[in-house]
């Protein structure tokens, strides 16, 4: 077997990034200091995966957490003062191979990175980006169905259209991936509109994470217009994951990207 899981058939690498603006709570510096403290996003995001019990950092003698979800691989995220939409948050994993029915984890990695994220400021989320291999996919259509019945319980004013652009590299046709997306929302998920092209995505920011790039096109092969019901990250992880699934059933087996975005959203704007 290759020594480098990165490289590894069986032990692909998987990430999760949340894009928009943050503003550093103004006493976070004092606090640091006064505890001795120097967090980054790497750290935070350990610490907060232990807290849920989906992943560990723990060396030598119990290492193997019963359940884990995930071995980190690396972190980061860009944090300047600007007002500008930025690659906030960052995490390159290696999922789990072999857990029984349990999901990618989506929505686990983006709860853990918008937890490190409002510990040290207030944000204003524009988008999700995923890259997932989605030939590791259960069948989630079971779980999504719950999903809904959440979702449904979502503010009426809450509505928000939200730009979907996939890359998958393989033949499937957008209609399928459509109809397949909204039969998995549960009457939630309305394709407003297609696009040929990737409209204004002022929500997203360049990507900086080193790992789990190369292996996803860059290119959109589909790009469409929601209707959800809310817009958060978990609304927006939930969307990735429904997309997760229609591509599954939909026979694609390659590593795909996956962008859930708002257009603009630069607070200086």
């Amino acid at each position: 077997m290759d020594e480098n899981p990165a490289e590894d058939e069986d032990s692909p690498t998987m990430t999760a990034e949340i894009h928009g603006v943050l503003r550093l709570h103004p006493w976070i510096g004092r606090v640091s200091a006064d505890y001795d403290l120097d967090e980054d996003l790497f750290s935070l995001a350990v610490k907060r995966a232990a807290t849920y019990g989906w992943s560990s950092a723990l060396l030598g003698v119990g290492q193997e957490l019963s359940g884990q979800r995930w071995g980190h691989a690396d972190a980061g995220g860009d944090w300047s003062q600007d007002g500008r939409v930025r690659q906030l948050a960052w995490l390159t994993v290696y999922p789990t191979v072999g857990l029984r029915a349990q999901h990618l984890p989506v929505r686990p990695m983006t709860q853990v990175l918008t937890d490190a994220l409002h510990r040290m400021g207030v944000l204003h989320f524009t988008g999700l980006r995923v890259q997932a291999p989605v030939r590791l996919a259960p069948d989630a259509s079971f779980d999504l169905r719950a999903d809904a019945d959440w979702f449904s319980l979502a503010s009426p004013d809450a509505k928000a259209n939200v730009t979907v652009a996939i890359s998958t590299g393989s033949n499937v046709t957008e209609t399928l991936v459509r109809d397949l997306v909204a039969q998995r929302g549960h009457g939630l998920l309305h394709i407003e509109q297609t696009h040929r092209h990737s409209p204004d995505s002022g929500g997203v920011a360049p990507s900086a994470s080193p790992l789990g790039l190369d292996d996803v096109p860059r290119a959109p092969d589909m790009v469409f217009t929601v209707s959800a019901p809310e817009w958060t990250p978990d609304a927006a992880a939930w969307i990735a994951e429904v997309v997760v699934d229609s591509l599954r059933a939909a026979g694609v087996r390659a590593p795909t990207g996956i962008t859930v975005h708002q257009d603009g959203g630069d607070e200086a704007a």
